[in-house]
């Protein structure tokens, strides 16, 4: 029998067995994520159950075991086509939309240059180079291009299947590329404008002799302050049935003496596990929702449908979206904001407020603080207002 448990900042596997004597064993996995984690633990009772592992031999090894085991499954890598089948289990951890992502790239670099059927180690450098330089295409394309092939290949050199990389030269002709982030972040004075045009939308519908206020979109304001004020991913507050990981619950919402505090996040994209303190102009808008929505249990969803047909069901991603452009486009503003570009003006004003670059990177549950650090180029305006009092 083995479970996961975690000591410090890594998870370790603890073995146990009544037949040996209630004997007891625990051994490293040398992560700090609970997915990663999770997963090696379940490899390895499946090893343990099939008696190919002694987890209470002097010297196991877990790691070492689980690596190679999975070299294993590299002896069925014949083709491109196979190879790149193999990688993609590799990624099963991913959502759906990242795999199809890869899918996408991929099916396109095999197609465009039939190597379905030849072995990994024939595909050269000029194979990418079809895809990746080629004409009527914009730096962003070239890059994700780019990006994605480096993902399969480095996967392919780590399982030896193929010797040579050709990614830091290719890397070396690549445009340069710059993100401009600024027209998807929505201001705090627009987010005024879009909760008002909400409360009139609102109010104007009470009259209506239809109405129902069963079908109120009460989540709509809570939601997207969520977005705003906490930095959330769209699907870490509301809910895709694609992800494992989607949508808030009643077991997120963390109180302190009786008061909304904290929002706790278990790894979802990011794979970090994290802890954000709510504002007052976030817990206003939670309150003043958990009111009209009623008492919540843990594995209750935080945001659901109050009637129709999907009554009871937890708000979409997809439904959000609609309604967040929708009244963008009713008050007047552009249309180019996005619910993403929300989480950015989180991070950027956590930055501009003094926050660390480690702490905004905790709260945001980026992988890396280099993440993070994209983001410092845009608080310029906080170096100008230092610079103007040194006068």
């Amino acid at each position: 029998m083995a479970f996961l448990i975690k000591r410090g900042k890594y998870y370790y596997v603890n073995f146990y067995s009544e037949e040996l004597g209630k004997k007891n064993v625990r051994k490293s996995l040398g992560t700090r994520h609970k997915d990663v984690a999770q997963k090696m633990v379940t490899e390895l009772e499946k090893l343990d159950s099939l008696g190919k592992i002694n987890p209470f031999s002097k010297g196991f090894n877990p790691k070492k075991v689980l690596q190679r085991n999975t070299s294993d499954d590299t002896t069925d890598s014949n083709t491109v086509s196979e190879s790149i089948e193999l990688f993609y289990k590799s990624k099963n951890h991913l959502s759906p939309a990242t795999i199809g992502a890869y899918q996408r790239a991929l099916d396109h670099f095999v197609e465009l240059n039939e190597l379905s059927d030849v072995h990994p180690t024939n595909v050269l450098s000029y194979h990418f180079e079809n895809v990746i330089f080629k004409k009527g295409i914009t730096s962003a394309t070239r890059h994700y291009y780019f990006r994605h092939f480096r993902s399969w290949w480095k996967f392919l050199l780590k399982k030896n299947i193929v010797e040579k990389d050709y990614f830091p030269a290719l890397k070396q002709d690549l445009p340069r590329i710059r993100e401009n982030t600024r027209p998807k972040m929505i201001s705090e004075e627009e987010l005024g404008i879009l909760f008002k045009k909400f409360d009139e939308e609102l109010s104007r519908k009470k009259d209506l002799p239809e109405f129902d206020p069963k079908l109120v979109q009460h989540w709509f304001k809570p939601i997207v302050a969520l977005y705003f004020y906490g930095g959330l991913r769209k699907h870490e507050a509301a809910y895709d049935p694609e992800l494992s990981y989607s949508g808030l619950k009643g077991e997120n919402l963390i109180y302190e003496d009786g008061e909304l505090s904290y929002i706790s996040l278990p790894p979802t994209k990011g794979r970090k596990e994290r802890l954000i303190p709510i504002i007052n102009e976030l817990k206003n808008e939670l309150n003043g929702y958990l009111k009209i929505r009623g008492k919540i249990i843990p594995s209750d969803y935080v945001f659901i449908y109050t009637g129709g047909n999907t009554k009871g069901q937890p708000v979409r991603g997809m439904r959000v979206y609609r309604e967040f452009k929708r009244y963008c486009k009713e008050a007047g503003i552009p249309t180019s904001r996005t619910l993403h570009g929300m989480r950015h003006q989180a991070v950027t004003t956590w930055i501009e407020k003094g926050f660390h670059t480690a702490e905004a990177s905790y709260m945001a549950g980026h992988s890396s603080q280099k993440v993070t650090e994209k983001y410092t180029h845009l608080t310029v305006r906080k170096l100008k207002m230092k610079m103007t009092n040194l006068r």
